[in-house]
This record gives C-alpha cells, sequence and structure tokens, in this order.
C-alpha cells in the first residue's frame, strides 16, 4: 500500500471532529452537516460530497477544503495526527437503468413550441443526436407524460435522463414535473455535438442549451454544447477531460478515472501542463446571469481556468435572464409583428374605396 493509499484509509468522521466539524447520522453510513444539510459524509466509502457547491472527494480532500491547506499540508495533518484507521470499501458506480416506456412526441414537441418558443427546426436537429424523447412516468400516487433528455458519455452510451412535465400539475412546486432520475451519473452532462467539437459551451439546462442553439446557431462550428443540469464542476472537468482524450486518441484513458477524481485531475491539467494557456478559449460559460451564474462564473476563474463568458442579456428592469427567456421575448415580438401584419391587411381591404375629383369645366 502506498503512503497516499495508507492515508486514505484514515476515518474521515474522526478528522473532521478534530477540525470542529461535527457530522449528525443520517441514514446507516450517512452523515449530515448540521449547517448544510447538503455536506454529507459517506462513512463506507470515506468521501465526503457537497451537493450544493459540487464539491467531492476523499480524507485528503476533505482537510484541503474545510482547513484551506495544501494537498502537502492535509497530507502531513493526517499522517501526525492520531486517526482510527478504517477498512474504506471501494466506490461502485451502477449502471444507469432507463426502464420508462415511450410514447409519441407530440405533447413534448407542443410543449417546447408553444410554452418554451423552441421551433421545430431546432426541436428536430437535438432529436435526431438522440437527446429528446416523450415516455409515460408513474409513481404510486399519479402518471404524466414526461419530456426526457437524455445523457450519453464518450461511448455513446445512455447513463442518465432527466424529466420534465409537459402539462401543468399544482402537486410539482413549480406548477411542472422536473426530475433527474434515479442512478443518472450527473457527472456526465447532456451533450450535443456540432462538426468536430473544439470548444465547449456549458449551460444550465437543455432548454437552455436548444435556445442558445437556436439564438446563435449559424455562429456555431466545430463545438460542443453541454447541459450541466445546474451549475456543476464536475460535469466541465469530465467533459474537457473528454475533449482532451479525443483530441489525443486516448478515449480509453477515461475508463480510468473515477467520477469523484474528476476534479483532481481536471486541475491537474492547469497546473502541469501548458493545454489551457494554449486553449484559452476551449470553454465557454452561456449560464444563467443571475447572482449565482455570475458567482460561479467567477469561482471557476478564481480556481485558476481561463474561461469565456456568454451570458442572456438582463432587459430592463430584470435580475434574472436565462437564455430561454430571451427565446421566449423573440417569439413574442415575433408574434406581435404578425398580428400588426394583419390587422394592417384587415383595415387596408376594408377601406371605402376612394372618389375620384370631378374635373372642372
Amino acid at each position: 500500500m502506498t503512503r497516499i493509499e495508507e492515508v486514505k484509509q484514515v476515518a474521515i468522521l474522526d478528522v473532521a471532529a478534530s477540525l470542529g466539524y461535527f457530522f449528525r447520522q443520517l441514514t446507516g453510513q450517512v452523515y449530515e452537516h448540521p449547517e448544510h444539510d447538503s455536506f454529507r459524509i459517506f462513512a463506507d466509502t470515506n468521501t465526503f460530497k457537497w451537493f450544493s457547491r459540487d464539491i467531492q472527494g476523499d480524507v485528503i480532500d476533505f482537510v484541503q477544503l474545510v482547513a484551506g491547506v495544501s494537498f502537502k499540508e492535509a497530507l502531513t495533518y493526517l499522517e501526525t495526527g492520531n486517526f482510527e484507521q478504517i477498512k474504506v470499501r471501494e466506490e461502485t458506480y451502477q449502471p444507469f437503468r432507463y426502464y420508462l416506456p415511450e410514447e409519441p412526441f407530440r405533447q413534448a414537441r407542443a410543449y417546447l413550441n408553444q410554452v418554451r418558443g423552441l421551433s421545430d427546426d431546432t426541436i428536430n436537429t437535438f432529436g435526431r443526436q438522440g437527446l429528446l424523447a416523450q415516455a409515460h412516468y408513474q409513481t404510486k400516487n399519479a402518471q404524466e407524460s414526461v419530456l426526457v433528455f437524455k445523457s450519453y458519455d464518450h461511448k455513446g452510451v445512455l447513463q442518465g435522463a432527466s424529466l420534465q412535465g409537459v402539462a401543468p400539475n399544482p402537486n410539482h412546486d413549480r406548477g411542472f414535473l422536473k426530475k433527474i432520475m434515479k442512478g443518472s451519473h450527473g457527472y456526465i452532462g447532456t451533450s450535443f455535438g456540432i462538426g468536430s467539437p473544439k470548444r465547449l459551451i456549458f449551460c444550465e439546462s437543455v432548454i437552455d442549451m436548444m435556445s442558445y442553439y437556436q439564438l446563435h446557431q449559424k455562429h456555431l462550428s466545430d463545438v460542443r454544447l453541454v447541459s450541466m443540469e445546474g451549475l456543476k464542476l464536475s460535469v466541465i472537468a469530465y467533459q474537457t477531460l473528454r475533449l482532451i482524450a479525443e483530441q489525443q486518441g486516448k478515449v480509453e484513458f477515461l475508463e480510468t478515472i473515477k467520477p469523484s477524481r474528476l476534479a483532481h485531475y481536471f486541475h491537474a491539467i492547469k497546473d502541469t501542463t501548458t493545454y489551457f494557456k494554449t486553449h484559452s478559449d476551449l470553454i465557454i460559460l452561456a449560464v444563467d446571469n443571475d447572482k449565482a451564474g455570475r458567482e460561479f462564473c467567477q469561482k471557476i476563474r478564481n480556481k485558476g481556468f481561463p474561461i469565456q463568458q456568454d451570458l442572456p442579456p438582463l432587459l430592463k428592469i430584470e435580475t434574472k435572464a436565462d437564455w430561454n427567456d430571451v427565446v421566449k421575448k423573440q417569439s413574442e415580438v415575433s408574434l406581435a409583428e404578425v398580428i400588426h401584419s394583419a390587422q394592417t391587411q384587415i383595415l387596408n381591404s376594408n377601406a371605402p374605396p376612394k372618389t375620384q375629383p370631378m374635373l372642372e369645366m
């Protein structure tokens, strides 16, 4: 066992307590921070994950995060402390199982057209890459038709899906069902390729990604659009490593990386190579123009990664905008123009005939 492997056996709960962090037991092996319910420790794998910040890792990463120290300092702290050693269960990743019976795409298309303002051309383009479906979703208490957004990995294997209700439902918090299917591997993201990708454009949702495409398609070439389903560094890390591996013909390298180590390799490329210096336009963040989106962009910059920002414009006195807002505004303008044109034609066709002036002798 190597030095680092031995250190990773140090009980993360003991370490947390030594640093003044006392996690309460949530279930058998899951512990939760008393003030941050999305910050959890998994005792059986000796790992942690802070879901709301998309931060995860092992006991070394934990010390670096909460103590604000370097990798070397964290290693020293763990080696010199009097901590319990445990037998760590290896992380296992179960294959995603897609079990929803699919239906004709009629309601889903109507939702994307009428509610989201997306054109048939846009819908068909994304559909051709297998990213969209309509399915029947059922629970013990209810059932409804849903729009499915599918997530594929670098081998084209389905690794997850998110669901969007297509009809209003008062039983859901936001009026429509929104759900990520159980077992989805959230670090993959939903990606849409154009040409031979050399750049990555990240959006917060698939509908935002489709909206961005509809607005910018004439200027998009050799690019991969990616939906993060939120603001996730793990998706940026995976898709960046994927693109680099594809460019270098070493896609098999991705098979050796555990999802919990994606951020580690992402940082390692920055710290040990000149790749990001010579590819400063690689990552474009087309996230929501709101406080969370802007802070996320700044967080990535603060980590030393060169990024470009492409945020939707704020309209009038609005404090938040996403790319679908822009599409819907354009649809409203287009509809208003059609109505105005029709009204003008009606007025002209019903106008009284012009009288011809009589010639005076």
